[in-house]
């Protein structure tokens, strides 16, 4: 009995230092709520204690916001999940067009926060803002929109009556997805939590996983959890996929509510100046494998619903380029280079997504900065065109 004590003692203050190692030298715990710090006006900011965080809570050097020129707004395909700092698209945007740009992208922004950060910057000086806009969950209330929802700052309030905005604060309707997030599951509260835990998931079970996978092949449970395409094409989570195509959805109430106040954003941003924002829009991974099997004409071997799915995220896109030339705003859209990289990808045999992720690696990024240059080189003759 004793034996069994001591074991257990040994057992738990083990597992009490691995707690505090990785938590005092890791980012874990990873959670949708950790490392975060609550801000009234964007609803979060990341947490300046973070390795590669400025003290305003944004990934970009110290000092960085001194000074910049243009404004990278967006959300985790803007932060750069997957790549290092210097391999983010704004990144590699200012390497190709020498402005100095300011990285203002967060996991899990949404359009709400895009505006609040689009006015902040043009108003401390920035020359343009590029807003990144992701259709895959940037309509959702969801994230960050919760957060502003639930903060009700002086800001949102004077912006829910200027602008008349339907979503924000309405009292039917809006709330369905936060209330979902708040009543997560014990156990997704656990991994999010724990960081033994959720070092597990995000270290061990998903590379295992796909490790797995990729040499041994899938047994039916985890085949079922993918769309699997042929010829090199990388699988999509269909929880990713079935959800985005869901956010994206104008036939939803919700969603039809906060494109609504999309284009009163969108309209809000183009009285600030002609040229001084655009709209860049980054596909989602399933967006992409879409492209590719339509160049190549091998749309009729994806699963319908995949096909639906995205479809919904193509016609949402269809609405954001109709907003932009309606409102005169710079518009440029990343499916095809990002299409191209990935084609590149697969002839060459190298990744360009990881499998139970939708973030790409560094080429995608490329991609994004390369087409993100060609937007900024529009917003520039816009504006030259208007001091003419």
């Amino acid at each position: 009995m004793r034996n069994l004590i001591a074991l257990l003692i040994s057992v738990t203050l083990a597992l009490g230092a691995g707690e505090v190692m990785l938590r005092m030298f890791t980012p874990f715990p990873i959670g949708t709520q950790s490392h975060r710090s609550i801000d009234e006006k964007y609803g979060y900011r990341l947490d300046p204690t973070l390795s590669g965080v400025d003290e305003d809570g944004f990934r970009d050097p110290a000092g960085a916001r001194q000074g910049f020129q243009v404004a990278a707004i967006g959300d985790s395909m803007t932060y750069g999940n997957n790549v290092e700092s210097g391999q983010t698209w704004p990144a590699v945007f200012q390497a190709i067009t020498g402005e100095h740009t300011y990285n203002f992208g967060v996991g899990s922004y949404g359009i709400y926060t895009y505006h609040a950060i689009v006015h902040d910057a043009l108003a401390n000086g920035a020359k343009g803002a590029i807003v990144a806009i992701f259709p895959g969950n940037d309509f959702a209330i969801v994230f960050s929109a919760c957060d502003i929802m639930n903060a009700r700052s002086d800001f949102w309030l004077a912006e829910q009556a200027r602008l008349h905005l339907q979503a924000l604060f309405s009292p039917t309707g809006s709330h369905t997805q936060c209330t979902k997030a708040r009543s997560a599951s014990i156990k997704t509260k656990l991994f999010e939590n724990v960081a033994l835990l959720s070092a597990y998931q995000y270290a061990i079970k998903d590379r295992v996983t796909s490790l797995y996978a990729r040499f041994l092949g899938t047994g039916s449970d985890e085949a079922s959890e993918y769309y699997r395409f042929p010829d090199g094409i990388p699988p999509v989570s269909r929880r990713y996929v079935d959800d985005a195509g869901r956010m994206s959805d104008l036939a939803s109430s919700e969603t039809a509510a906060m494109f609504a106040d999309f284009e009163r954003f969108a309209a809000d941003w183009a009285a600030q100046g002609r040229g001084r924002v655009g709209l860049l829009l980054i596909p989602s991974k399933e967006r992409v494998v879409f492209e590719h099997l339509r160049r190549g004409g091998q749309l009729a071997v994806a699963d319908p619903a995949f096909i639906r799915s995205v479809e919904r995220q193509i016609a949402l896109e269809d609405k954001i380029r109709e907003v932009a030339g309606r409102l005169d705003l710079p518009y440029r859209s990343a499916v095809d280079a990002t299409t191209d990289a990935l084609r590149d990808a697969i002839l060459a045999g190298q990744r360009f997504y990881p499998d139970n992720d939708g973030h790409p690696f560094e080429a995608g990024y490329k991609a994004f900065a390369g087409t993100a240059s060609s937007l900024w080189n529009e917003m520039k003759t816009r504006v030259a065109e208007t001091h003419d």
